[in-house]
């Protein structure tokens, strides 16, 4: 085996190794976010699956648990996990399912979306509801800029006509060019377009970060005519997260080691090459 197939092997395997940590569909590479921690809480993430629960005890309204693709507060400040940047066109999908048993009761409800910091001071994404384990009105829209919250939306109008379901597919999609966000659902699994969507015009505009990064979570809450979470069992089971379109950033991001490795093959190439040729 000569030096150019040595060299080649071997920055092919880190090549490799860097491709298979820059796998943003493992959720073993993202990180849990609970806010604030609750026993009633639980998560689990499995390779391109994770489970978040919530057990046979009351849990206040405003408590979530979730998963985000950065270890940090912001992309910024993040040591490991993925974000996008946001010069760029971006759009994602994940599908969710849920089961309910041991005679459910209060409002729980879960949702996807981008934001610029874990405490989703300027964010936006898609949600839904249940109540006492059934799905509650419609997907809805949702947003904030600066800590502010930006005015819910019922995604397709009417929130009666366009009911939510027990599982489905919820998306976002961001466009650099005018800062949009367009956050949709559909009822089916797997599915590769929303039938339901809303865009934030230009809301990312009124942001000041340099990084977007997605995330998922169940929460409890007490909208009106409805009482927070009170007890039996939920599990919401998030899976096949996609990227349709655009590029995620891994953190870190490869070296210029890496780069110059992955140089070195067509380097001996070339060495090689003219070593031969001064033979002739």
């Amino acid at each position: 085996m000569n030096v150019f197939r040595i060299a080649l092997i071997l920055a092919l395997h880190l090549a490799s190794g860097v491709i298979a940590q820059a796998d943003v569909t493992d959720f073993g590479t993202w990180s849990l976010v609970e806010d604030p921690a609750h026993p009633g809480f639980s998560a689990t993430a499995l390779g391109t699956s994770a489970t978040l629960s919530a057990g046979d005890v009351a849990i206040p309204a405003g408590t979530d648990i979730g998963y985000q693709s950065v270890n940090g507060s912001t992309p910024q400040t993040s040591t490991s996990g993925f974000y996008f940047s946001p010069d760029a066109d971006f759009s994602l999908a994940i599908d969710y399912a849920w089961t309910f048993s041991n005679s459910p009761s209060g409002f729980l409800g879960l949702g996807f979306g981008i934001g610029e910091d874990g405490d989703g001071m300027n964010s936006a994404g898609v949600t839904m509801g249940t109540a006492d384990g059934a799905p509650f009105l419609s997907f809805v829209g949702a947003a904030r800029v600066n800590d502010v919250d930006q005015a819910a939306v019922a995604l397709g109008g009417n929130p009666l006509l366009n009911p939510s379901s027990a599982s489905g597919t919820l998306f976002v999609a961001y466009q650099a060019s005018s800062g949009d966000v367009i956050v949709g659902a559909a009822t089916g699994l797997g599915a590769t377009a929303p039938t339901l969507s809303h865009t934030y015009a230009g809301i990312q505009n009124q942001w000041s970060g340099d990084g977007l990064m997605p995330s998922f979570f169940i929460r409890s809450d007490d909208p009106p005519t409805l009482n927070a979470w009170g007890g039996g069992n939920a599990d919401a089971m998030f899976s096949n997260f996609r990227v349709l379109n655009g590029n995620p950033i891994a953190i870190p991001e490869p070296s210029a080691a890496v780069a110059t490795l992955m140089l070195t093959p067509l380097l001996i190439s070339r060495r090689t090459r003219r070593d031969a040729c001064r033979r002739r």
